[in-house]
């Protein structure tokens, strides 16, 4: 076997640890979330179709940082959270206190990362605090629109901008690459309508 052949092999096998092995990984735990079943049956289902999805309808490579902090990771979840909790009591209350809803809005934010992936990844976190949810996503941009419920004060809007901003952060902290560390020291755009 010629060295170039077997550097081709080696390129394949490694491009198959790095993405088709997660993706599988991940595919199979969803299956297994999706029936409420850990059985090994079960598991060897998700397990094949996994492996049927990923190899009969291949997805593009995405590339991933190769940053991962479990630390960081630990506390983007238990702040998270913290925030999903915290805001679900809030629009509880906001859905059985008398006067009801008087004002929501509609808050622009601009984001720092440049990366699709964690862009994407901060944006599903923000979406999934209740209260608010993602109206426009404007990538080239970095921006979000939000639509964000009971907002009466001024503080209100720019609290749900730094929860975003602080959210945003922690993403790029747990698995952001080091451009992403580094966008997050510079300044944010002006933002421009």
């Amino acid at each position: 076997m010629s060295d170039t052949r077997r550097i081709s092999n080696a390129r394949r096998i490694a491009l198959a640890w790095r993405y088709d092995v997660p993706l599988v990984a991940g595919l199979t735990v969803l299956w297994a979330l999706l029936w409420g079943s850990w059985s090994v049956l079960t598991l060897l289902c998700g397990l094949v179709v996994a492996l049927l999805v990923s190899q009969l309808l291949p997805l593009p490579p995405v590339p991933l940082s190769k940053r991962f902090s479990l630390p960081r990771m630990l506390w983007f979840l238990l702040v998270w959270a913290g925030h999903v909790v915290t805001a679900s009591f809030r629009v509880a209350w906001v859905a059985v206190r008398p006067r009801g809803v008087q004002r929501s809005s509609i808050v622009l934010v601009q984001l720092h990362t440049t990366s699709e992936m964690t862009f994407t990844l901060a944006t599903l976190a923000v979406s999934l605090v209740p209260g608010s949810y993602v109206a426009d996503v404007d990538l080239p941009r970095r921006r979000l629109l939000l639509h964000v419920l009971d907002t009466e004060r001024p503080e209100q809007v720019d609290h749900e901008r730094r929860t975003v901003l602080r959210i945003e952060e922690l993403v790029i902290r747990a698995v952001g690459s080091k451009q992403d560390v580094s966008e997050l020291s510079e300044p944010l755009p002006e933002v421009v309508r």
